[in-house]
């Protein structure tokens, strides 16, 4: 699974590093519990701008990319949640 991670300057004020840290500790839990999670590597790449808020007049960051589907606003919850969903056995 390929995660990309917006770090342009808008995402960053707007949580992007954080996320960036949940992920990587997402990552020791899953390795912990491998039983319970497919054995998909998870790539994480912080891209310095993905262009989707030149795209829109609307707030969008911060912006994670998960197996190429966008995720706007996104939030910690909401990638860790993506990500666990489609890791999950």
């Amino acid at each position: 699974m390929k995660v990309k991670v917006c770090v342009g300057s808008n995402c960053t004020l707007l949580g992007s590093m954080n996320i960036l840290d949940q992920i990587d500790d997402l990552k020791d839990i899953i390795r912990e519990d491998a039983d319970n999670y497919s054995d998909e590597e998870l790539e994480v790449e912080a891209i310095k701008c993905l262009g989707f808020c030149k795209k829109t007049k609307e707030n969008v960051a911060p912006i994670v990319v998960v197996d190429k589907e966008p995720i706007f606003n996104a939030t910690s919850q909401t990638v860790m949640e993506k990500i666990v969903n489609k890791l999950r056995k």
